[in-house]
């Protein structure tokens, strides 16, 4: 009976230290829970405030189309009434002109004045010397002081095409096919964006003579165009009303190059709408 009672006993105290075991043990997973959630929920809430508080990269800019800023900037350019011109011409032959740096004015239309490296006629070396064209004539001088004619601008060439709105670089702007906006780049210390695309010769030769000649099909060109805010949508008319002159701002063409073959010819336009007088030479 006694060894029962002992039996008895010793079943209760070991249920008792089973109970305090597994409390315990309960206990202790509570408190590692509240206390790994507590940590995850302080971690949670750091890296919240981190990221909140760490700035937010700006989107990149988006490049404008192509096509609708090569539109705006035929308008821009068909309405100045004067620029400073610079051309020149890398690896072609037989082409009139070699390098040209000139005031071009149309008020009145096709005048010119500036530094050119032309020849007169086909297989001549070219010549250096200063140049006006007025009257549809070219005048050549050696010093800048006395000029004299030496032939039609049709026949030797014509700068002041240049602001012509039917042959000139407006006209150019404004067939350029397939135009895409490629990158943004700081050309002759202006801000622009870079387009690409192609022009028929026909459209290009009247600008640089005889560049289209034994051409078959397109020839790969590439604009730099002032970067300047677009118009809200395509459809939105261009800030520069096309029947006003221009003052001189807006989609200015700053560069265009125009590949064929293994050569090129880089046309420079500057000091947009800044005046130009060409006095005609006496005599």
């Amino acid at each position: 009976m006694t060894d029962l009672k002992s039996l008895d006993r010793s079943v209760r105290r070991s249920r008792r230290t089973t109970v305090r075991t597994v409390g315990a043990a309960v206990l202790a997973a509570s408190l590692l829970g509240v206390f790994a959630t507590g940590c995850s929920s302080n971690s949670s809430s750091s890296t919240s405030a981190a990221a909140s508080s760490s700035p937010t990269a700006p989107p990149p800019s988006q490049l404008p189309d192509g096509a609708q800023l090569i539109s705006e900037s035929a308008k821009t350019t068909e309405t100045l009434h004067s620029v400073h011109l610079d051309i020149k011409v890398n690896n072609l032959q037989n082409l009139p002109v070699d390098t040209i740096s000139a005031d071009v004015t149309n008020q009145p239309s096709g005048q010119a004045i500036g530094d050119a490296s032309i020849r007169l006629k086909e297989g001549d070396p070219f010549t250096k010397t200063k140049f006006l064209a007025v009257d549809k004539k070219i005048y050549v001088s050696s010093d800048g002081t006395k000029y004299v004619p030496v032939g039609d601008t049709q026949k030797v060439y014509d700068p002041g095409v240049i602001l012509d709105k039917d042959k000139g670089i407006a006209n150019v702007i404004a067939h350029v096919k397939d135009a895409k906006a490629q990158a943004r780049e700081t050309i002759n210390g202006v801000n622009t964006v870079k387009v690409t695309g192609t022009i028929d010769p026909t459209v290009i030769d009247p600008v640089v003579p005889k560049i289209g000649d034994k051409v078959q099909g397109s020839l790969p060109i590439t604009l730099w165009i002032t970067d300047v805010t677009p118009p809200k949508s395509s459809t939105a008319a261009t800030t520069l009303p096309s029947t006003a002159a221009s003052p001189g701002t807006g989609p200015n063409l700053v560069q265009a190059q125009v590949t064929k073959d293994k050569g090129n010819a880089t046309i420079d336009l500057s000091n947009w709408a800044k005046p130009v007088t060409v006095t005609k030479p006496a005599g």
